[in-house]
């Protein structure tokens, strides 16, 4: 439930972001040009990317953050998203909000990791036996 959750918040999120990115480069202007960073495009698409896996994230440490009455994890979860959502104030300075955002991300993503129950050994046979079917299936 907590996968789908945060899955459904994910996608609501991407969707909305880029619906508001294809309007902008609609018209009437076009980011970019009287001064505005010509990387807007290509950073809104990052920030998007980072956005909608914190909130597959952010759904699973949420959810085991209630079912286990852990406030502080509950705390964090929220206070991370605020911290997420506030790095984007700082916009026209794209390196201030992805480098961060993305260092949470990465941080969210090991918490949610460990929090579904996995363990490295388990992510190392999950990709060797995944490495295997693509060679078979190269093979064939």
């Amino acid at each position: 439930l907590c996968i789908v959750s945060g899955l459904g918040f994910a996608i609501m999120s991407g969707v909305f972001s880029l619906v508001n990115i294809l309007t902008d480069s609609l018209g009437p202007g076009t980011v970019g040009i009287y001064g505005d960073s010509p990387q807007y495009f290509l950073s809104s698409a990052f920030m998007t990317l980072a956005i909608v896996l914190l909130h597959v994230f952010w759904g699973i440490a949420f959810f085991d953050a209630c079912e286990k009455k852990k406030w502080w994890a509950l705390a964090l979860v929220i206070l991370s998203h605020l911290l997420v959502s506030g790095l984007t104030f700082l916009n026209p300075e794209y390196e201030g909000s992805l480098v961060p955002s993305y260092i949470i991300m990465m941080l969210m993503g090991t918490w949610a990791f460990v929090t579904a129950g996995s363990s490295l050994r388990n992510l190392k046979l999950r990709l060797m036996c995944c490495s295997r079917i693509l060679a078979f299936s190269c093979l064939s």
